[in-house]
C-alpha cells in the first residue's frame, strides 16, 4: 500500500514539475500549442506519427500573425522566428549572442562525435571553424572535382550495364552508393566502388552512423532534457565498435600521407599539407591560397582524435544530405519533364571530355544547372530547420506588430530556424510548390527577400561543406542526365506524400522513378 502511495506521489510531483516547466511561453505572452506533460509538443514525433518538420510547419501556419512563436522539445522552450528581419539579427547581426548550436553532445558523452565542429562551442568552435574553412575553398574543390567525377562515372557505368530500356528503380540506392564513394575518396582517401562492392567497410560503417531515423534524433533530445540519465546509460550516436573502426581507418590513411606513401587532392592531404605549411601547387585563386597560408600551422593545435572527429562528421553529415539533394533533384526532373529537357539541352551544349583538366570550369559554367540546383534546394532544403542557442540575455522584441508582449529571454534559449517553411511561404514565393528554376536566374536573384532562402543556413554558423555538396551534386547529375532520362513510375510518390523523415528530408517509401537511356528517346524507340 505504501509503495503505491509513494509511486502516486512521485508521479504527481513529476507532473507538477513538468507543467511548471511548460509554462515558460504562456507566462511571457508567447503563442504556442498546448504542451503535453513530459513530452511538450513532440508527442506525435516521439511515437512516429508525425515528422519533426511537420510540427514546426503546423506552428508556422497557425501563428502566421506572429513574429515568432514557441514550441517545447520535451521541457526545453524553443523559439521559432518567422520574421526575416529577426532571423537576420539572430544569424548575422547579433551572432555573438547565438554562437552555439541548440543541440549539444559533448566529448564526455561520446569522445568521437562530441569533438566535431557541429557540436563544439565558444572559442573551440571558432578556432576549429577558422582552421577547417580553407579545406572547402574553391581551390580545394577544384582539386577534388576529378575524384568526384571518377565516382560519378562509376555510377553511370553501373547504370549502363543494368538499364537497357525503361526500368523502375529506387534512385536513392544508386545515389547513396555514389555519394558514399565520393566522400570515402575525398574524406578518407579510400577508392571504393559501392556498386561493385555493396558491403565495403566504409559503406557499412556509414549505415550505422547515419542520422536519419527517429531513434537517433531522440538521443539528441534525450541529452538536452535528461543528460545525467543519458550519460549513465552510455548511449552514443555512433556505436563504439563503429567509432573504433572509423578511428583506425582515418588514422591509418593520415599516417600514410605523413610518410608520403600516397598523395591525393583530398581532405586528408589538405590536413597534412596544412600541417607542413605546404600549399597545393597550381591553384589559381590567390586569395584562397593566402587564406590557407594564414592557417598553415593549425593542425599543430589539434590531436589526431580531433581530426578524426571532423572527418567522421564530414562523412555522416555529407552522406545523407548530398544524396538527398541529388535524389530530390531527379525526382523534380521526373515531375517536371520540361525542366529536365531544358537542362539536358544545356548539358548537350557543353562539350564533354575525358580530361579532368577543365572539369571544374565546365561544371561552373552551366548556368541552368546552377539555377535548378538552387530551386531544388528551395523546395527540399538539406535540413528542415537549423538550430541555435542563445549565449546571453536577448530581447526578441514584440511577439507581433503592435503587441504589448515582449520576450526578453535569458541565455540558453533554443532557436529553431524554419527553413522549410520559409522556402514555401507564398508571401515570399509565387507558386511556392512549383519547381521554377528561373527564380534563380541572374536577373531575378535580387528579387529574393533576404533571409527567406536558407538552404545551408547563413552567417558564421552556415554549413561549412555547402560547396562540397553542391559541386558533388552538379558533377553526378551532369554525368547521369547526359546519358539517362527520368520519369514518373507507378510508385513515384505525389508531392503531398513526400513526408520528410527525421531532420533530413526524405520520403519514407523511397525515390522510385523510371529511368531509361536517352538514346532510346533520340532514336525514336518506345518504352
Amino acid at each position: 500500500m505504501w509503495t503505491a502511495i509513494l509511486l502516486i506521489a512521485a508521479i504527481s510531483a513529476l507532473l507538477v514539475w513538468s507543467m511548471h516547466k511548460l509554462r515558460y511561453f504562456s507566462s511571457r505572452g508567447v503563442r504556442t500549442f498546448p504542451p503535453f506533460p513530459l513530452l511538450g509538443n513532440l508527442t506525435a514525433v516521439t511515437f512516429g506519427r508525425e515528422n519533426f518538420v511537420d510540427t514546426v510547419a503546423a506552428g508556422y501556419e497557425a501563428f502566421s500573425d506572429q513574429r515568432y512563436f514557441g514550441l517545447y522539445q520535451y521541457h526545453v522552450p524553443t523559439l521559432v522566428p518567422r520574421d526575416p528581419e529577426l532571423l537576420r539579427q539572430i544569424m548575422v547581426r547579433d551572432f555573438n549572442s547565438f554562437t552555439d548550436r541548440g543541440i549539444h553532445y559533448g566529448a564526455d558523452c561520446d569522445p568521437l562525435f562530441g569533438k566535431n565542429i557541429f557540436m563544439l562551442q565558444g572559442s573551440k568552435w571558432r578556432e576549429t571553424r577558422n582552421a577547417l574553412t580553407p579545406t572547402f575553398s574553391g581551390a580545394r574543390m577544384r582539386c577534388m572535382a576529378p575524384l568526384m567525377d571518377e565516382c560519378a562515372r562509376a555510377a553511370t557505368a553501373h547504370l549502363k550495364t543494368t538499364v537497357k530500356s525503361i526500368t523502375e528503380i529506387d534512385t536513392n540506392e544508386l545515389i547513396t552508393a555514389c555519394v558514399n564513394d565520393v566522400i570515402a575518396s575525398c574524406a578518407f582517401g579510400s577508392g571504393v566502388n559501392t556498386h561493385a562492392e555493396p558491403q565495403n567497410l566504409i559503406y557499412r560503417l556509414g549505415q550505422t552512423a547515419a542520422i536519419q531515423h527517429t531513434t537517433q534524433i531522440m538521443k539528441f533530445f534525450g541529452y538536452e532534457n535528461f543528460p545525467s540519465f543519458m550519460k549513465l546509460s552510455g548511449m552514443k550516436i555512433i556505436p563504439s565498435d563503429a567509432a573504433e573502426q572509423f578511428n583506425a581507418l582515418f588514422k591509418s590513411a593520415l599516417e600514410a600521407r605523413r610518410q608520403r606513401q600516397v598523395v591525393r587532392p583530398d581532405f586528408i592531404q589538405t590536413l597534412v599539407d596544412a600541417g607542413r605549411g605546404k600549399l597545393k601547387q597550381g591553384t589559381t585563386d590567390n586569395n584562397e591560397n593566402k587564406e590557407e597560408a594564414n592557417n598553415h600551422n593549425w593542425t599543430k593545435k589539434f590531436t589526431d582524435d580531433d581530426l578524426v572527429a571532423q572527418a567522421v562528421l564530414f562523412y555522416v553529415a555529407g552522406l545523407d544530405t548530398t544524396s538527398n539533394l541529388i535524389s530530390f533533384f531527379l525526382y523534380e526532373m521526373a515531375m517536371n519533364p520540361e525542366v529536365q529537357k531544358k537542362l539536358q539541352e544545356e548539358l548537350d551544349s557543353v562539350p564533354d571530355s575525358d580530361s579532368t583538366k577543365d572539369l571544374y570550369e565546365r561544371i561552373q559554367s552551366m548556368e541552368y544547372l546552377d539555377m535548378t540546383i538552387s530551386e531544388v534546394l528551395r523546395l527540399w532544403p538539406l535540413a528542415g530547420t537549423y538550430d541555435r542557442r542563445s549565449t546571453a540575455t536577448y530581447d526578441f522584441g514584440p511577439t507581433a506588430e503592435g503587441s504589448k508582449h515582449h520576450l526578453v529571454a535569458e541565455a540558453g534559449i533554443h532557436i529553431w530556424i524554419p527553413a522549410f517553411c520559409l522556402h514555401r511561404d507564398p508571401r515570399y514565393w509565387e507558386l511556392p510548390e512549383r519547381c521554377v528554376p528561373e527564380r534563380f536566374s541572374p536577373s531575378r536573384r535580387a528579387d529574393i527577400v533576404p533571409y527567406t532562402y536558407l538552404p545551408f543556413g547563413t552567417g558564421p554558423r552556415a554549413c561549412i561543406g555547402s560547396r562540397f555538396a553542391v559541386l558533388t551534386a552538379k558533377i553526378v547529375l551532369a554525368r547521369l542526365l547526359r546519358e539517362f532520362e527520368v520519369s514518373r513510375s507507378a510508385r513515384t510518390p505525389a508531392p503531398q506524400r513526400l513526408a520528410p523523415r527525421a531532420f533530413v528530408l526524405r520520403p519514407a517509401q523511397g525515390f522510385f522513378l523510371n529511368i531509361r537511356p536517352r538514346h532510346a528517346v533520340t532514336e525514336g524507340q518506345k518504352p
